[in-house]
C-alpha cells in the first residue's frame, strides 16, 4: 500500500493537561501521575487524554467569524472573505488515532470494561470526524489517516510515506460515516463530564456536515472552477447536483432523530410579552441551558486566566470593564446596518413587517452616501424623518435584534448608550475632528453627544484618528455581554450546537429536497419566530429560512460558513468574479437647527470600508472557495486550484 506521509509528525504521543476540567466535569484520579502506563490504566487518565483531544477542535468559539462577513465588522474595518474556518494538523490527527489504538490496547490488556471501550472509541470518532469536517470545508478532499502510522516509519527506506488525497466526495462520506458510527456507540445521556460529547452531538454535528456537503454539492456550480486545475480534473475540489439529495436527506434524519427524541426544546419557547421575549433570548447566551444545549464549550472551570475575553473587548466605551489595564480596545465588534434592516419590525398585533429602518422622508434607503465625514453637502439636500430620542427609530424591533445588538439610545448596564456621529446647525458636520460641538437655544450640542471619550460609545474621529474603541457602524454586539456588568474574563459557555440549528437545518433541508412546507418545516418555523414573539405565521420558503436562519444564528459563526456552502460569496453577474462588499452604517446626527434637538439618521458606507480605504469591490474568485494545502509539494500532494 502506497503511504506517505511527512504531513505526520512522527513523535512520541504528547498531550497537553492544561484546563481539562474546562471541558469535563468530573475528573477523578491522582493528577500527579499522568505519565507512563497510568494514563492507559484508569479512566481518570484516558479521560485527560480525551480532553487532550477535545481542545483541538475546529469549533468557532468566541472567534468573530461574522466579522467577516457582510454581518459585522470589526472598528478599523477589514475584509470580507469568501472563505471557512479550516484545519490542517496531522500532529494532532495521530494523536487521536494513537488514543483509539490505546483505548483499545487497554481493552485487550483487560484494564477497562467492554462498554468503556466502545464508548471511548466511539467518542474519539467524533472528534476524529470533527477535525475532518474542519479539512474538507475549507480544502475539500484530503489525505484520510485512521491509524498512527508510527509502525509504518522506518526513517529509511521508509523515510517518507506518502498518502493521496481522496476526492471531495469521498472526504464528505467518510466524515459522515464516522459520525453515524460515533452517535451509535455514544450514551445518551452523560454522567462522566458535561462537556463530552454524547450522541445527539454526534448527531447533531452529521445534521451540519450533511447540510454543508449537500449545499457544496448543489451549488458548486455557482463558482465554477475550470478542469484545467488538477485537483478539479481529480475531484478533489469538486461536487455535482446529483449528490445532494442524499446528503439532504441524511442531515434530515439525523435532525429528526433529535427532534423526536423529545429531549430537547427552544428555551423560553411561549414568552408571555415582547419584554419576556428580550430577557430570555439574551439569558440563552449568559449560561447553558439543557433544553437548547447539544454540544459546546465551557469557559467556567475555575481558572478566570483560562477562559476568554470576549466581553472585555466588546462592550460598548460607557459599560465598559472599569479597572481593567491593558485592554486592547473596547467596542471592536461592529453589527452592520445591512444586518440591522433586515431584524422585522412588529405591527399592533405583533406580527412581522417590514424591518427597514425608516431614515428619509422619502423612502429611499438603498442609498448609501460616500465619504460621509469628508463632505456631507450631498446630505444636507436629503429631507429625513425626525425622532425625538435616537431610541425611537428601534421601537418595536425584533426581539433578537433588541436582545443582541447595542443599537443608539438602548439602556444596557443601566447606562443609555449613547452613538452619534454629527450634528446640524449652521451646516451638516458628520465625524468631523475640527468641531467639538455647536450652540444652538443657549445650549452645547456635541458632535458625539457628549464632551468626554468616557460618555458616548460611537464614531470618535472616524475616518480621522478613531483609536478602534468606537462603534463605527452605529451599532455593537449584545449577544454573550453579561447586562450585570461587564468581565475582564468572561464565563459564558459557547453553544457550538444548539436545538435552533438543529431547526433550521432541518428546515432548508426539507425544502431544499422536497419544496415548500415541506414535512414540519412550517411547524418548526414558526416555533423559532414565536420564541421572538411574533404572532403571525410564515411559509418555509428557502428565502424565509435562509433570512431566519441569519437573523437567529447572528455572532455565532454560521454566516461565513453558510455564504460559503452555498457559494453565494460569488456574484456571476459581475465581471470576472468581482463582488460588491461594502458595508453600511447608520449615523445618527442631532438636528438642532430649531434651536432643540431632534435625532436624524444619515445612511453611508462604513467609515473604515469607503472608497477612499479600499478599492470598490472585493475579486472574490471562485477557486479561492478551496484554501491551500500546507506542503503540498514536500508531501507529494495536489495543490488546490487557488495556489496554481
Amino acid at each position: 500500500m502506497k503511504k506517505i506521509l511527512t504531513l505526520i509528525s512522527i513523535v512520541a504521543l504528547s498531550f497537553s493537561f492544561v484546563a481539562c476540567e474546562g471541558l469535563f466535569d468530573n475528573l477523578e484520579g491522582d493528577k500527579t501521575k499522568l505519565s507512563g502506563d497510568y494514563l492507559a490504566e484508569s479512566e481518570a487518565g484516558l479521560s485527560r487524554m480525551m480532553a487532550s483531544v477535545y481542545a483541538s477542535i475546529p469549533m468557532g468559539a468566541f472567534s468573530n467569524g461574522d466579522k467577516s462577513t457582510d454581518n459585522a465588522v470589526d472598528t478599523h474595518g477589514g475584509g470580507i472573505y469568501n472563505s471557512t474556518p479550516g484545519f490542517w494538523n496531522y500532529t494532532t490527527m495521530r494523536d487521536v488515532n494513537n488514543l483509539i489504538k490505546i483505548i483499545d490496547e487497554s481493552y485487550n490488556a483487560g484494564k477497562i470494561s467492554e462498554t468503556l471501550r466502545n464508548t471511548y472509541i466511539a467518542e474519539a470518532r467524533f472528534v476524529r470526524a470533527y477535525y475532518y469536517f474542519g479539512m474538507v470545508r475549507a480544502y475539500g478532499g484530503v489525505p484520510i489517516i485512521t491509524e498512527p502510522l508510527d509502525d509504518k516509519y522506518d526513517g529509511g527506506e521508509n523515510a517518507g510515506l506518502y498518502i493521496p488525497r481522496s476526492t471531495e466526495k469521498e472526504t464528505w462520506d467518510f466524515v459522515l460515516a464516522e459520525l453515524t458510527e460515533a452517535a451509535a456507540g455514544l450514551p445518551e445521556t452523560r454522567t462522566d463530564g458535561a462537556y463530552r460529547a454524547d450522541k445527539w452531538a454526534a448527531l447533531g454535528l452529521k445534521s451540519r456536515v450533511a447540510l454543508y456537503a449537500a449545499s457544496v454539492s448543489k451549488y458548486w456550480k455557482n463558482a465554477p472552477i475550470e478542469t484545467s486545475y488538477e485537483a478539479v480534473a481529480k475531484k478533489l475540489t469538486y461536487m455535482e447536483e446529483s449528490y445532494a439529495n442524499d446528503y439532504y436527506q441524511q442531515c434530515i434524519e439525523a435532525c429528526e432523530e433529535i427532534i423526536n427524541s423529545g429531549k430537547f426544546s427552544l428555551y423560553n419557547a411561549e414568552p408571555a410579552s415582547l419584554d419576556a421575549a428580550i430577557t430570555g433570548l439574551s439569558d440563552l447566551f449568559l449560561a447553558r441551558h439543557d433544553e437548547e444545549w447539544i454540544f459546546g464549550r465551557s469557559y467556567n472551570n475555575g481558572t478566570p486566566q483560562a477562559s476568554n475575553s470576549f466581553d472585555w473587548n466588546n462592550s460598548p466605551m460607557q459599560a465598559k470593564f472599569s479597572e481593567a489595564v491593558g485592554v486592547w480596545k473596547w467596542g471592536c465588534y461592529n453589527v452592520n446596518a445591512d444586518l440591522a434592516d433586515l431584524y422585522p419590525y412588529y405591527d399592533s398585533n405583533y406580527n412581522a413587517v417590514d424591518g427597514t429602518l425608516a431614515t428619509r422622508v422619502d423612502g429611499n434607503e438603498s442609498t448609501w452616501l460616500a465619504q460621509i465625514y469628508a463632505d456631507a453637502t450631498a446630505a444636507e439636500k436629503v429631507e429625513y424623518v425626525a425622532y425625538s430620542k435616537t431610541a425611537d427609530l428601534f421601537a418595536k424591533k425584533d426581539a433578537r435584534f433588541q436582545a443582541w445588538v447595542i443599537y443608539p439610545g438602548i439602556n444596557f448596564r443601566g447606562v443609555d448608550i449613547v452613538i452619534q456621529g454629527g450634528i446640524w446647525g449652521d451646516k451638516l458636520l458628520i465625524c468631523d475632528s475640527e468641531k467639538d460641538y455647536v450652540t444652538a437655544g443657549g445650549k452645547k450640542y456635541y458632535m458625539y453627544g457628549a464632551s468626554n471619550g468616557e460618555e458616548y460609545s460611537g464614531f470618535n474621529k472616524i475616518g480621522h484618528a478613531n483609536d478602534g474603541s468606537w462603534y463605527s457602524t452605529g451599532f455593537g454586539i449584545r449577544k454573550y455581554l453579561d447586562p450585570a456588568g461587564a468581565k475582564q474574563y468572561s464565563t459564558n459557555p459557547w453553544y457550538d450546537i444548539r436545538y435552533t440549528e438543529i431547526l433550521l437545518n432541518y428546515i432548508e433541508a426539507q425544502v431544499e429536497k422536497n419544496g415548500t412546507n415541506a414535512g414540519d418545516a412550517k411547524k418548526h418555523l414558526n416555533a423559532i419566530r414565536r420564541r421572538a414573539f411574533f404572532k403571525d405565521e410564515i411559509d418555509a420558503t428557502l428565502e424565509n429560512v435562509l433570512k431566519e436562519r441569519r437573523l437567529e444564528l447572528a455572532f455565532e459563526d454560521d454566516r461565513a460558513m453558510t455564504l460559503h456552502r452555498r457559494r453565494e460569496f460569488y456574484r456571476p453577474n459581475h465581471p470576472a468574479g468581482i463582488t460588491e462588499a461594502r458595508r453600511h452604517a447608520i449615523i445618527p446626527v442631532a438636528d438642532v437647527r430649531s434651536g432643540k434637538a431632534q435625532y436624524i439618521f444619515v445612511r453611508a458606507n462604513m467609515m473604515m470600508d469607503d472608497t477612499d480605504k479600499v478599492p470598490v469591490a472585493y475579486e472574490l474568485q471562485p477557486k479561492n472557495y478551496y484554501g491551500g494545502i500546507s506542503n503540498y509539494d514536500k508531501n507529494k500532494l495536489v495543490p488546490n486550484p487557488s495556489q496554481r
